[in-house]
């Protein structure tokens, strides 16, 4: 659906269709205290909650990919499969390699969080030092960039 905005948060459990952002992000459990301040221990909470649930995904997708192509198909050959049969089980599969590198990606970037967590460095920019905004880290909770400096890098990752 082109022009609606889509926003993933966590511990979202329903969301009707229509609903407003602003009360998605009021029903949204914060990570942050009253004062503004993040609360380190809701965040390790939802950082280790959402890295279980990668790893989980990465596990199935490994599974699934450690059997061979011409053995998926169940009773049915490879050989004797339609060419679009075996074209659409092809891209299910490159799929799923793409989708298990993505989430190995971010559970690289939920480990380094969680260290820098760890060591009392969490929440500010890698690069420049400067505290990352709140609203930031409640969107990307892994994030190790502060918006200028997100920028950047993915402007040079695109290069």
């Amino acid at each position: 659906m082109p022009g609606i905005p889509f926003v993933l948060l966590a511990d979202i459990e329903e969301v009707v269709f229509g609903t407003p952002l602003a009360d998605v992000l009021w029903q949204h459990q914060t990570i942050l205290a009253h004062g503004g301040d993040m609360d380190p221990k809701a965040m390790r909470e939802r950082l280790e909650r959402e890295r279980a649930d990668l790893a989980s995904t990465v596990e199935r997708i490994k599974e699934r990919l450690a059997v061979p192509q011409r053995d998926s198909g169940g009773d049915v050959a490879l050989a004797d499969q339609h060419p679009a049969d075996v074209a659409s089980e092809t891209e299910a599969r490159e799929l799923d390699v793409a989708r298990q590198t993505m989430f190995e990606a971010r559970l690289a970037l939920i480990d380094e969080a969680l260290e820098r967590l760890a060591h009392g460095e969490y929440g500010k920019c890698v690069v420049c030092g400067r505290e990352i905004p709140a609203e930031r880290l409640e969107l990307v909770p892994e994030t190790p960039y502060c918006v200028d400096d997100a920028e950047r890098e993915q402007q040079n990752s695109t290069r």
